[in-house]
């Protein structure tokens, strides 16, 4: 998998940390490497596996040029058959399920026979070795592998299914407590006007500046344009926003005011937006809709 090494050849991450007194043995064919975990008796991968591996990739300056523990879930590579005695496949080959090691490796035949680069990368000191620390999570057969991403894809479905329900009683709860009783629209948002505007109609294709306050349904406030002092601009109806957005500004005429209560289904979903808005969320907007244009 050529994407592998090219990724490799190009990022740099954090730094790894292993036991510098462990001391490296060599195989025959150049490989220098020594072991933090040496399971034994668990499964050796073979020619045409996919391997579920946890890998930082450093220069002989220690500089780490990856590090697949910032993907948030292991790498996949297949296993193929070794390019040249001492290549990473062969390393790969050495280990069990659950083993960690370190590798030294050629840096140049590395770049140039496994990562098919044309010479050796400047940054890269002529002669020197690269080290590869691998944890060895899983190894399954094409057919098993298969097989697990279904299993997990129907774990995530049972679980988001769960999660949905419990947005749903959420924002029942917050209605009631709010005494809120406007209906939904088809879509599910719960469009609340303030303030009737009395200037133009927001239609489709018009530039419109809003300001805005967004909550979670806990009332924790995840961004807001009149803390900055400065409405957003944006085109309606063209997916520039949020769906809940662009159905709900649509309603509006410049002056108004209104409250967006927007189901996860029509902001950011099953996935949540990292660090300020958490998976399957109901947002709460007070919206102001300062200029049509």
């Amino acid at each position: 998998m050529k994407i592998f090494v090219v990724l490799f050849a190009t990022v740099f991450l954090g730094s790894c940390g292993l036991n510098p007194f462990n001391r490296y043995r060599e195989t025959e064919s150049g490989i220098q490497y020594r072991f933090h975990n040496d399971v034994k008796d668990s499964r050796a991968p073979e020619v045409g596996n996919l391997v579920l591996l946890q890998l930082v990739y450093r220069d002989s300056k220690d500089s780490v040029l990856m590090d697949t523990r910032n993907m948030g879930m292991p790498f996949v590579l297949e296993l193929i058959e070794s390019q040249y005695p001492g290549d990473i496949y062969e390393a790969i080959k050495m280990m069990t399920v659950g083993d960690s090691a370190s590798f030294k490796i050629d840096a140049e035949q590395f770049f140039t026979k496994t990562a098919g680069a044309p010479a050796l990368p400047e940054f890269i000191e002529a002669g020197s070795k690269l080290t590869f620390d691998i944890l060895l999570e899983n190894v399954f057969t094409p057919e098993e592998y298969q097989a697990e991403q279904m299993r997990l894809a129907e774990e995530q479905r049972a679980k988001n299914a769960e999660l949905a329900k419990e947005e749903m009683s959420k924002l029942e709860a917050y209605l009631l407590a709010q005494n809120i009783t406007a209906a939904a629209r088809e879509s599910g948002l719960i469009y609340v006007e303030t303030l009737r505007g009395t200037g133009a109609i927001a239609g489709a294709g018009k530039t419109v500046s809003v300001h805005y306050e967004g909550r979670l349904l806990d009332g924790t406030v995840f961004d807001s344009s009149r803390e900055r002092g400065t409405p957003i601009d944006f085109v309606l109806g063209r997916g520039q926003v949020i769906p809940g957005w662009d159905e709900g500004i649509s309603l509006m005429r410049k002056g108004g005011k209104a409250q967006l209560i927007i189901p996860s289904h029509l902001a950011y979903g099953e996935h949540g937006a990292p660090g300020r808005i958490p998976p399957f969320s109901t947002l709460i907007f007070d919206v102001e809709l300062v200029d049509v244009r």
